[in-house]
């Protein structure tokens, strides 16, 4: 009987879950701001070696890095150089315990040369380092050229 009850408590404690769930919490805001503070500075460096390593391998395996280039330079062309940038809205989810991950999403205001852009930057850690797994630009409809 006893190893019955040593059997059920060690299978009881092997199959349960311990996490802890932060949502919207300032440091991992913080977190995530400086891997996209990076990507910016990246960009008007027109470092694209450096820059494409904040990006997860996920990333790569659905855009190909020559996509991500084109998609940087024919904004630039069209809306011009990043003159500034302001963080507008953001979201951040994580758990810590057995199943822990973490993911973000950063909306930035970009004021360019000839308009401005809406981007989205969704970021995961990975292995104790923050990843850019999506980039989405939303343009205004008409650059001032």
């Amino acid at each position: 009987m006893k190893l019955h009850i040593l059997f059920f408590i060690s299978f009881f404690l092997t199959s349960c879950n311990f996490n802890n769930t932060y949502e919207n919490r300032e440091s991992d805001k913080q977190e995530a701001q400086k891997v996209v503070d990076r990507f910016y500075s990246l960009i008007k460096q027109n470092n694209r070696e450096e820059m494409s390593k904040l990006f997860g391998n996920n990333f790569f395996k659905v855009t190909h890095k020559d996509k991500l280039y084109q998609v940087i330079d024919k904004t630039e062309n069209e809306y011009g150089e990043i003159q500034s940038d302001s963080l507008n809205s953001w979201r951040t989810f994580v758990s810590k315990g057995t199943n822990s991950f973490s993911e973000y999403e950063l909306t930035y205001d970009v004021n360019r040369n000839y308009g401005k852009t809406k981007e989205i930057i969704s970021l995961k850690k990975e292995k104790d380092t923050i990843k850019i797994t999506g980039y989405r630009i939303d343009f205004d409809i008409v650059p001032n050229k």
